[in-house]
């Protein structure tokens, strides 16, 4: 089931700021694929995830269409039937997945029982998250055990369309790498899966991605497959094949 922007532009209208954060963005997340969204931090990134997923604040206003499968998506309540069993998000923040109040076991569960797709200890097992951590709070985790847990709940409902916010942020290398390797085998069962991070060496040594979007300022800057974008000859682009990045 693809996922589509099209044309869209969000402006976020605060009591204490206002700012155009996309601008006519195209973005297409296919079936049985992993996109890479790529872009220094503030570029629009997580503003296009949330976009995909019906999570954007109460502060933006937008133009512009959300399809998925094909057909635009209008409103909170068609958003409401499409989260969880058709579209699921990874947060940035792992531990925004999980209420303070509950341990993280009990919520995975609460999950399993919901919506019956997959087990918990398969999610767990995928996501690299032990099961053994699952008495505690979600605060009592660190940055990367939590988002390994939020990982496991983004596949408990076995959403057709995923998108993982920086899913590899605060891990190390080997778990890192197992993370990437469980959302390519995600896709290749034919979920449309959209990654964005900053791991480019891992997208470059694992060839995770089978292609790649480059935002700069709120708008797309460049695609293709990722040896295509470090050939270019651009300061910005270049930037992420260097070994600080950005």
């Amino acid at each position: 089931m693809p996922a589509e922007l099209r044309e869209l532009t969000v402006h976020i209208d605060t009591s204490r700021w206002n700012e155009t954060v996309l601008h006519a963005v195209d973005l297409v997340v296919p079936d049985g694929k992993i996109t890479a969204l790529l872009g220094e931090s503030g570029c629009g990134k997580s503003m296009a995830a949330a976009a995909l997923t019906g999570s954007l604040p109460d502060s933006a206003r937008s133009t512009g269409e959300v399809r998925i499968g094909g057909e635009p998506v209008r409103g909170q309540r068609q958003w409401r039937r499409l989260r969880g069993g058709t579209v699921g998000l990874l947060p940035q923040a792992g531990v925004t997945a999980f209420h303070a109040e509950d341990t993280v076991g009990a919520q995975l569960r609460a999950l399993e029982t919901r919506y019956r797709r997959w087990s918990v200890d398969r999610a767990c097992e995928a996501a690299r998250y032990p099961t053994e951590l699952g008495d505690l709070y979600p605060n009592q985790h660190s940055g990367g055990q939590i988002q390994r847990a939020a990982l496991a709940a983004a596949l408990l409902p076995e959403p057709r369309v995923l998108v993982a916010d920086e899913p590899t942020a605060s891990l190390d290398t080997e778990n890192a790498y197992g993370v990437w390797v469980t959302l390519r085998r995600y896709a290749d069962a034919g979920a449309a899966v959209l990654v964005i991070t900053h791991d480019v060496p891992m997208l470059a040594a694992a060839k995770i991605a089978d292609h790649v979007v480059l935002m700069r300022s709120g708008k797309v800057f460049a695609t293709g497959d990722l040896a295509t974008l470090a050939a270019l000859e651009d300061s910005y682009v270049r930037g992420f094949f260097q070994p600080s990045g950005y």
